[in-house]
């Protein structure tokens, strides 16, 4: 397939009563990706956890649903009074979503990865596209334990593959482990790298990838400050840039149930990428969110036909020329060489008091004696010292102009304009140059 139509979802996080209708949240997005003939929908970081809530049959979690329910913008007057309600004896009794979810995980994880395996297989059919689902903390399909991981299901609502965050932050060490590797997870719609939150931040990420053949790059966010999403969103386009690839990038926002404080809202503006060359305006970037708090559906055609051209014809050859075997090899011995440097931060303890060594060996390179003969040349003559007052009669700006042309009167350098309404301040800087030679009698 040359060309198709890719879409992605920002999406808030909701509290769902029933499995039904967290399943009617999502048809709402993929009937509109689907409106715009979309092949392939990207779905964000972590709103597969909303799978969890109808799991949760405690007093504590059912408050909460009801709270959510009440802060919706559709919601009945009715509604909005019991979600106050609902709220306020949430506060009083300490509620916390992700505690509930903590026990949910102990006892039922492989139910919620059953639901959410039937849930997204029936969508990813029902509308006949590829799926990348919302990640959740699942168990692993290889070995069970959990992990923030998104699953990708193919148009007849087979799994084709997963993929587990791997650098957790501190909401993900509470829940779960970290993945063990990046692979290529292969589709109808081309071979895509699936990345999760900060993982898109090294470089070495989108390297494996391109490595293995991926022509498609997924990010997935959930961000709680406007820094983290800033260091995301370039991280994406540099992954983008540095290996030729497509990009998708898809945000959860609005009210963080997991991290209710005042400041865990979350942020984002989903968006799809293309490298610099089949951009419109050279900046990767084809189409973005407006902002970073309201839903939407996404979607831009890309040519995998230009792609291809591109990595022929590109001045910078990454994807035509990746030298597999050296770079293996080059890759494994620099980090082999870097687990032995020492730590110059705050070097290792080496007692049971906990006191620190310097560090094996010394880096600090000897820097070589620079005499004031050894400085270059930052300024050349322009008058001769001492200048003549004005009182005098003598225009130190046209003796300075004069002093750069030649003998046949014509310019032997660079003329400042504007030098009749006054001398400049680099005039005078130099003339002191020319004082300073002449005393030690190196003028010429």
């Amino acid at each position: 397939m040359d060309r198709f139509v890719v879409a992605s979802v920002q999406q808030r996080l909701r509290l769902p009563l029933t499995l039904d209708e967290y399943r009617d949240q999502q048809r709402r997005f993929l009937r509109a990706a689907h409106a715009k003939h979309a092949r392939l929908v990207v779905f964000p970081e972590l709103a597969g956890m909303m799978l969890a809530p109808p799991l949760l049959g405690d007093f504590r979690a059912g408050l909460l649903k009801r709270a959510d329910r009440g802060r919706r913008r559709n919601a009945s007057l009715w509604q909005k009074v019991v979600g106050g309600l609902a709220g306020s004896a949430a506060g009083f009794l300490k509620a916390n979503f992700q505690a509930s979810l903590i026990g949910l995980l102990d006892v039922a994880a492989m139910d919620l990865w059953e639901h959410y395996k039937t849930i997204f297989g029936e969508l990813a059919r029902e509308f006949g596209v590829t799926l990348v689902a919302p990640s959740a903390y699942l168990p692993d399909p290889l070995d069970g334990v959990i992990r923030n991981l998104a699953a990708v299901f193919g148009p007849g609502g087979e799994l084709l593959g997963v993929q587990a965050k791997v650098m957790l932050n501190q909401t993900d060490q509470a829940l779960c482990r970290p993945g063990n590797t990046w692979d290529v997870i292969h589709s109808d719609v081309g071979a895509l790298g699936v990345i999760l939150g900060s993982d898109v931040l090294y470089p070495e990420v989108g390297r494996v990838l391109a490595f293995q053949g991926a022509e498609v790059l997924v990010a997935q966010g959930a961000c709680v400050t406007q820094t983290l999403y800033n260091k995301l969103r370039l991280g994406t386009l540099a992954r983008m840039q540095d290996n030729q690839l497509f990009a998708a990038s898809a945000y959860v926002v609005g009210v963080n149930p997991l991290r209710p404080q005042p400041d865990g809202a979350l942020l984002g503006k989903s968006a799809i990428f293309a490298p610099q060359e089949l951009t419109p305006r050279f900046n990767g970037v084809l189409v973005e969110m407006g902002n970073q708090s309201s839903e939407g559906v996404l979607t831009a055609e890309w040519d995998f036909r230009a792609l291809k051209e591109l990595w022929e014809s590109s001045e910078t050859p990454v994807r035509r020329n990746l030298p597999l075997l050296q770079a293996s090899k080059m890759l494994a011995a620099l980090y082999q060489h870097v687990q032995t440097l020492p730590r110059l931060a705050d070097g290792e303890p080496d007692n049971a008091a906990g006191q620190l060594t310097p560090p094996a060996r010394s880096l600090t390179l000897a820097l070589p004696l620079i005499t004031l003969d050894d400085l270059p040349i930052i300024a050349s003559v322009t008058s001769r010292w001492p200048l003549q007052s004005v009182a005098a009669g003598a225009d130190p700006a046209e003796e300075a102009v004069s002093e750069w042309n030649g003998a046949d009167g014509s310019p032997a350098g660079p003329i400042l304009t504007g030098a009749a309404e006054g001398a400049t301040a680099y005039e005078e800087e130099t003339d002191e140059m020319d004082a300073l030679a002449g005393s030690t009698g190196d003028k010429t």
